[in-house]
Parts: structure tokens; sequence; C-alpha cells
């Protein structure tokens, strides 16, 4: 046994337990994740220069922020921020507002020049931080690190284990003193132990030296749920392919008695529609993991695969419906004795991708998905015209709130030229001219049918976006 290495204790460790932690409001899905009124209120885009709402940036999917949120963070610490405050030009960071789950921009210095004050209450990372050096050395934290290297030195996988070691990185030319430090097959690891809260800025430190390193960064918690996780437990959980490990007594004794490093592994599942599940346990082999020092991301369930997997499926699901729909509405059956059954089941359908259609088959607009898929096959589709400059004329006549969608259909598709080359020559440019002039003078009758767009979009996803 090395030197600060003590025994499994049954008795004394068996009662060591994380500091108990209130539960924590966790964010609505589906609704805004930014603060109703930030000080910040637009934020530029380094990249392509635009100036956007700081509710557009943010949205409505907490797992894309957390892992924007580290971004950002990581990329601020490089002097190259993805954002700067759109008034003062400074960069800026997301925070969580102190008391509920939100969250706002604030500036990385604040010196008063800007109209936009971000530095008043502390927020709730800084709450978290002030936190983080008490649980550091804490007795919890000093045994953990002890039953880490237990762990490893059971495990003939692991070789040149040390608790804080001086890790020097000559590449980087700085230092890190991780709470364990390994070689697994050849791979240099650092494990560190979170218990209470750890400043988003230094996790992006350690992340980033590591991979310069050729290192991989793991982080073990005491305990991990959904009730009592805090911000920093989200910052690494998200930005870890929704995977956690937890080590504890029980996992411990399983890995001595089993002579290799056993983790109790949390992960989540993607979940159609969108977000994904609650979380599932397991207790894995630390060689059973995948590592990937590049992304700094080690798992059990490979969180990013399974939601490609996913996505491809529900893809696959939506054009199977987009065909059958296309062939049922150029087909008779949309006026057969069977047309308000097939309708009631493509409403049931397109509901499952939040597409909701009119309650009655007599309610639908069916010149507009006419004129589209016209345009779509370039040819009259589902009428007796002979060319598509007729369907033009027809909507320029008659459906005047559908002819915006349509030439922008027609654009999409390719088929202006050969339009224009279409029946009396000049005839259609002279129609559309007028159009034009109608439109300047008064928009409203060409203004198409909003509560129509949802379905639009989702049977022409190539059209997007819609004008």
């Amino acid at each position: 046994m090395e030197e600060g290495i003590s025994p499994f204790q049954h008795e004394s460790d068996g009662r060591l337990q994380p500091a108990r932690r209130r539960a924590q409001e966790r964010p609505v899905p589906g609704e805004p994740l930014a603060l109703d009124k930030p000080e910040v209120k637009e934020v530029m885009d380094t990249e392509t220069g635009r100036h956007l709402p700081v509710s557009v940036v943010m949205g409505t999917d907490y797992e894309k922020l957390m892992q924007l949120r580290m971004a950002v963070r990581t990329q601020m610490r490089k002097g190259d921020p993805l954002y700067r405050c759109s008034l003062c030009g400074v960069a800026v960071h997301i925070c969580r507002a102190k008391d509920k789950p939100k969250f706002f921009f604030r500036h990385q210095h604040e010196d008063g020049s800007c109209p936009a004050q971000t530095k008043g209450e502390l927020s709730q990372d800084e709450i978290d931080a002030r936190k983080y050096n008490g649980a550091k050395e804490s007795r919890l934290h000093r045994r953990m690190k002890d039953w880490v290297c237990q762990c490893l030195t059971v495990d003939g996988r692991f070789e040149d284990i040390a608790q804080e070691p001086n890790w020097k990185g000559p590449l980087t030319g700085t230092r890190r003193r991780p709470d364990v430090k390994a070689v697994y097959n050849g791979l240099p690891i650092a494990f560190e132990i979170q218990l209470s809260t750890t400043h988003l800025d230094v996790i992006a430190a350690r992340r980033d030296f590591y991979m310069q390193e050729g290192g991989l960064l793991v982080w073990l918690f005491a305990e991990f749920d959904t009730e009592h996780r805090r911000m920093t437990d989200d910052d690494v959980f998200y930005n870890n392919n929704l995977n956690a490990f937890v080590v504890n007594a029980k996992t411990v004794e399983a890995s001595l008695e089993a002579k290799e490093f056993l983790l109790d592994c949390i992960w989540a599942q993607p979940v159609k529609g969108g977000g994904h599940s609650g979380l599932y346990r397991r207790v894995v082999a630390f060689h059973e993991l995948r590592l990937d020092p590049k992304t700094q991301q080690a798992y059990h369930f490979d969180y990013e695969a399974a939601k490609r997997q996913l996505g491809a499926q529900v893809e696959a699901e939506k054009q199977l419906l987009r065909d059958d729909f296309e062939a049922w509405m150029g087909a008779t059956g949309y006026y057969g004795p069977e047309a308000s059954t097939h309708w009631s089941t493509f409403r049931r359908r397109f509901k499952q991708f939040d597409v909701e259609l009119p309650q009655y088959l007599g309610e639908f607009d069916r010149p507009l998905l006419t004129c589209l898929y016209s345009a779509k096959n370039n040819r009259p589709w589902g009428q007796k015209h002979k060319h598509l400059v007729e369907v033009a004329h027809r909507v320029a006549n008659s459906e005047k709130d559908h002819l915006k969608w349509f030439m922008h259909a027609v654009r999409k598709y390719g088929r202006l030229e050969s339009m224009k080359a279409e029946g009396q020559p000049g005839l259609w440019q002279k129609r559309y001219g007028e159009l034009r002039l109608g439109y300047d003078t008064d928009p409203a009758p060409f203004e198409p049918t909003r509560e129509l767009q949802s379905m639009v979009s989702f049977l022409f996803p190539e059209l997007l976006p819609l004008p």
C-alpha cells in the first residue's frame, strides 16, 4: 500500500456522506431559458457580426445551453470570445440567476461605462465558487482521493498512480495538481473529485490543459441525481456526452473485491421530440468506458451517437409521412368515400410531429398545396393545366394569399426561367409586374395564412425559411 493510501475502513467510511444539498429548481422543458429582463439584451456574434437577442441565443434547449456555456467560457479564456455586448463590445459569458433557473450574459470586465450593468448581486455561479475551496479539503474529499488510489492500485491496467502530483505540461509550460493521476494503457489520466462546486472557468481551464497535453480529465462525484444537481454538475454532465461517474463506499468495496476500478455510471438517453430521458444508472468497469482525449470525454453510453441515430429515424418517419401525404393528395382518394377516414389518420400522424391539421377535410386549403407541389414537380399537380405558368396565373388571379410562398418555391426549385418561357411570351412577366405594384400599394391581400406555416414548413423543409 502506497504512503498516504489507508485501507478501506467499513465502519467509518460507510458513514462518510457528501454535504446535504437543497433541492434545485430545474428549467421547465420548452420554456425560454433567458431572464425576462436582462441587463444585456443583445449580444454580437463575433463570427457573423450579427446582433442577436439573448433570448434567441439561449433558446429553450437546456442541453444545448450547457454546451454553449462551456464553449463561451473556453473561447473567452483564449481571448477569442464567441459573443460581445452589443452596447460596449466587451466579451460576455453566460451565468445562472441566483433564485431561478434562468440565465443571462455578464461582462467579462465591467468599469461602469456600459449602460448594461451586470455586476450587481452575486450570480449562482459565484455563490457556488465561493463554496468550492471549503469542500476541497473536507474529510470526504481526502478520503475519496484515497479510495480512487486504492481502486486503481488493485486494477492492473493502471500504473504510475499518485495523489496530487505536479503535472507540468511540456507543451504549455503550465502546471496542474490533479487529485489523482494515473496512466491507463499509455494514456495519462487526471481524476478530479467534484464534491461541492467548481467555477466554470476552472473546469474550462483544466479541460484545455489536459487536452493540449494529450491527457484526459475525468470528474468523479460523491453523488449525482436530478433533484439536487447544481450548475457545476450540469456543466460537467452536459459536456461529457451526458455521462457522470460516482465513487462511494459501495463502489470502492466492489472494486477491491473485483480487482478492477468500478464506477457508478449515470447517463441519459435522447427521446423523440427533443430533450432526454431521466437518469439511468449502472455499475461499470473503467475499462468498459470509451475515452476520447480530443473531446475530453469519458462515457459508458454514447448519447450523441444515439441522438444522431434517433434523429435519422425520426427524419425517415417524417419523410415517409411527406411521401404518403403527397401521394394521397395527388390521388383520387382525396375525394373518395374513405377520404374522411384517411384524413383522421393523417391528422394523428402529423400531430406526432407537433403539426396541427384542420379537424375537417373541408377546412383544408388544398389549393395552397397544389401550387407548391406544382412548383416542386415542375408541372401542374392535381389539376388539368398543361404548364406551370398556368398555375402561376391561377394563383395571381384568385389566390393572391398563396403568391408569396408559390414564387418563393418557384425560385427555390429553380423553375423561374423555364416558367417564363412557357405560354405567351412576356405575359407572365407583365402580370407579375402588376402584382408587384399592387403589393407595394396594399400588401395585405398577399399575406399568407400564417396558421398554415407549420404544415408548409413540415411538408417542404427545403423551402425554409419561408418569407
